[in-house]
C-alpha cells in the first residue's frame, strides 16, 4: 500500500495533541515499503503546543521498528489554518508520500481508520478524496484509547441533525459525489496537487470542490471512524454553528465546477448553493400561501386553523429546533456580506 502523510495543524492545542500523537502511536498503520509521516503544524500557538508536541512525539515514535517518523514544523506559509496545511504540504513534498490525510488535533481514530483509508485509495482508481465517518462522544480518555474519561465504555452523543445529514453523505457517497466532507479526518491523492485556499474558512470543502473540478469521485468510509467530542450545549456550541455556517456562506459562493462538468454533478452544486440560502424566506412565503389559500377555500375559520397549526408546529421540540436553525443560517449569511470570516480560530480547550 501507498505511504501515507499525516497532517495536523494546530494553534494552541496543546490540551489535545498529546492525546492526539498517542493515538496515531496505538492505531494500525498499512504495510508500507517506505515509513509512513506525521506533520505536526504550528500555526503561531502560544501555549506550548510545539513544545509539548515534540516532547511526546520523541517519548512515543523514537526507535520504533515501522520507522514511523514525526516532525513538527512552524506554519510559515500564511497565519491561518490554510496557511499551516500549505506549510504542511511542503514539509511532505520533500519525502513525497503517496496519500495525504488531514486530521484535527482534538479527534482521535479508531484502530483500522488508516489502513481502511490506504486500502480504499488502492482498490480505486478514480478516487480523489475520501473521508472518515465522525462518531460524537461525551467525553474521551487521555491516553488516545476510545474511551470515555473514566475508563468505561464510550457514551456516544449524536443529536437528530447529525443522524439525518449522516443518511445524506451515506447516499450521496455511493456515487462517489459527497459535498459535506468530514474535514477532521480526511485523505486525498497527494498527485493531485490540492491546495486550500488562503483566506476561506472551509478547507474542507474548498479540497472537495478542487477534488470534483479535476474529474474524481469523492466518498466517505464507513470503516474509517473518527471521535470527536460533542460541544456541550451553551455558549461554545452557538459560537461553534455560528462559525461553521459562515465558514459555509463564504465558500458556497466559489463552489462551483467548471462548465464542462456532468449536468447532475453542477446541479448537486447549485442545490447546496441555494437551497440553505433560500430555505429562511422559503418558510416564510410557504406559510404565507398556506394562509392565503386556507383563506380563500374556507373563510377566515381556515386561515385560523392554519395559524393555529403553524403555532402548535413551532411550540414543538423539532419546531424550534428548525426555527433556530433557520435562524443561525440567516444570521451567518448576513454576516458574510458584511465581513468575510477568516480561515484562523480556534475552540476553547
Amino acid at each position: 500500500m501507498g505511504r501515507l502523510g499525516i497532517l495536523i495543524p494546530c494553534r494552541d492545542e496543546r490540551a489535545v495533541i498529546e492525546r492526539k500523537l498517542r493515538n496515531l502511536a496505538q492505531v494500525e498503520w498499512p504495510d508500507s515499503e517506505r515509513p509512513h509521516r506525521i506533520v505536526v503544524i504550528d500555526d503561531e500557538s502560544t501555549d506550548g503546543t510545539a513544545e509539548a508536541a515534540r516532547s511526546v512525539a520523541e517519548t512515543l515514535f523514537c526507535g520504533r521498528d515501522d520507522g514511523l517518523q514525526v516532525e513538527v514544523v512552524a506554519n510559515t506559509v500564511r497565519p491561518g489554518k490554510a496557511g499551516a496545511i500549505a506549510a504542511g504540504l511542503a514539509s511532505l513534498s520533500k519525502h513525497g508520500v503517496d496519500v495525504v490525510v488531514l486530521t484535527d488535533a482534538d479527534v482521535i481514530l479508531r484502530s483500522r481508520a488508516l489502513p481502511a483509508l490506504a486500502h480504499a485509495f488502492e482498490q480505486q482508481a478514480r478516487l480523489g478524496m475520501a473521508c472518515g465517518s465522525q462518531e460524537f462522544v461525551s467525553d474521551l480518555a487521555d491516553d488516545g484509547t476510545p474511551r470515555s474519561r473514566s475508563g468505561g465504555p464510550l457514551q456516544t452523543s449524536p443529536g437528530r441533525y447529525d443522524r439525518w445529514t449522516a443518511v445524506v453523505r451515506a447516499l450521496e457517497s455511493r456515487a462517489g459525489k459527497l459535498f459535506s466532507v468530514h474535514g477532521q479526518l480526511l485523505a486525498w491523492r497527494a498527485d493531485l496537487g490540492l491546495l486550500p485556499t488562503p483566506g476561506i474558512a472551509a478547507d474542507d470543502l474548498d479540497l472537495m470542490r478542487q477534488t470534483r473540478a479535476k474529474g474524481f469521485a469523492v466518498i466517505k468510509l464507513p470503516d474509517a471512524s473518527f471521535l470527536e467530542v460533542k460541544t456541550p450545549a451553551g455558549p461554545g456550541r452557538e459560537a461553534q454553528e455560528r462559525r461553521r455556517a459562515r465558514a459555509y456562506f463564504q465558500v458556497i459562493g466559489s463552489c462551483r465546477l467548471p462548465p464542462g462538468s456532468p449536468l447532475l454533478d453542477r446541479l448537486h452544486f447549485a442545490l447546496y448553493r441555494w437551497l440553505p440560502t433560500c430555505a429562511p424566506i422559503g418558510l416564510a412565503l410557504g406559510s404565507m400561501a398556506a394562509l392565503l389559500l386556507s383563506w380563500w377555500a374556507w373563510g377566515p375559520v381556515g386561515a385560523l386553523a392554519v395559524c393555529a397549526a403553524l403555532g402548535l408546529a413551532l411550540v414543538t421540540k423539532p419546531g424550534r429546533r428548525l426555527v433556530r436553525l433557520l435562524a443561525v443560517v440567516d444570521a451567518a449569511r448576513r454576516a458574510e456580506r458584511v465581513e468575510d470570516l477568516g480561515d484562523r480560530w480556534q475552540m476553547a480547550r
